[in-house]
């Protein structure tokens, strides 16, 4: 069996994450990093230095091509039976943690390792992104992971076999940030396709300020406004706007938020900011810009 481990990234050198990876690498195993249009020049140059190792190869887009199609492009060029998808903003804490992952694989189509978080928050500035992951990280422990297997399916960190992969592969329509694994959670769970989670995590680094975390709070909810209602009715966030919607009380909702948005931000963008405010500031601009 070989094992293709994708990594995708842009403007974030992952020279670290692939040297890590490359102690446990199997002989047989091959590291395909995707640079989709960095445009820090600095990071561009570490990252192609990622050519030059062993058992690894390096692509760079000439322009950013998107979260979904760049990822179905480093599976168009893998040769591993298994592709192993992992952000760049990871970090490894295991030393056994692909080996975690292979001796699962017997009658398994499907695996997911999980999202670690830091033990302390990086910086103040980061409060609200490291409050969320970290409260998701507990709300999501692996009793539950396997209880509600597709609702928390994540593509930071899966495994899947090469071939049903390109049976469903990442929606190319979607081009900006957000709900990508959204989709294509939805694809396996409509194909009764089984999806194991396993204790494997890796730590999420890519943790944003809070004014750049919401610019990618907005992006992923506009990107969310444009999927089919079908698909809106099955997510959370929108599955509440539609009710809201439906009960004609989009006008009042939109009214609330514009009144309150600045006392919402005002509290995110603090050191201690309440992710229940934070489910609301989504809500309300969601009930915003929907049609």
């Amino acid at each position: 069996m070989k094992l293709s481990i994708l990594i995708p990234t842009y403007n974030q050198d992952c020279t670290q994450l692939v040297h890590d990876l490359l102690e446990q690498l199997p002989q047989d195993a091959e590291i395909i990093v995707a640079d989709d249009g960095s445009t820090a020049a600095s990071i561009r140059e570490n990252n192609a230095s990622i050519a030059k190792l062993p058992q690894c190869r390096y692509w760079q887009a000439k322009m950013n091509l998107g979260r979904a199609k760049i990822r179905n492009l480093l599976a168009e060029m893998a040769q591993g039976e298994w592709i192993l998808f992992i952000d760049s903003d990871a970090q490894v804490r295991s030393k056994d943690f692909i080996a975690s992952y292979l001796k699962e694989t017997d009658g398994r189509q499907v695996i997911c390792g999980g999202t670690g978080n830091f033990d302390t928050c990086p910086s103040p500035d980061k409060a609200l992104r490291y409050k969320y992951e970290v409260l998701a990280e507990r709300k999501k422990p692996l009793k539950l992971r396997r209880r509600k297997p597709y609702a928390q399916f994540s593509t930071f960190n899966f495994m899947i076999l090469r071939d049903l992969f390109m049976q469903i592969r990442f929606c190319n329509e979607i081009c900006d940030y957000g709900h990508e694994d959204t989709l294509f959670g939805l694809a396996l769970k409509d194909r009764k396709i089984p999806v194991l989670h396993i204790d494997n995590k890796l730590i999420h680094t890519g943790l944003e300020p809070t004014p750049a975390y919401l610019r990618k709070i907005k992006t992923s909810l506009f990107t969310l406004s444009r999927l089919d209602e079908k698909i809106q009715r099955r997510i959370n966030i929108s599955a509440i706007a539609l009710f809201i919607k439906k009960c004609h009380l989009k006008g009042f909702a939109t009214w609330l938020f514009n009144i309150s948005n600045h006392r919402l931000k005002k509290n995110l963008l603090g050191n201690n900011p309440s992710l229940f405010l934070f489910k609301l500031y989504k809500l309300g601009f969601f009930c915003k810009i929907m049609e």
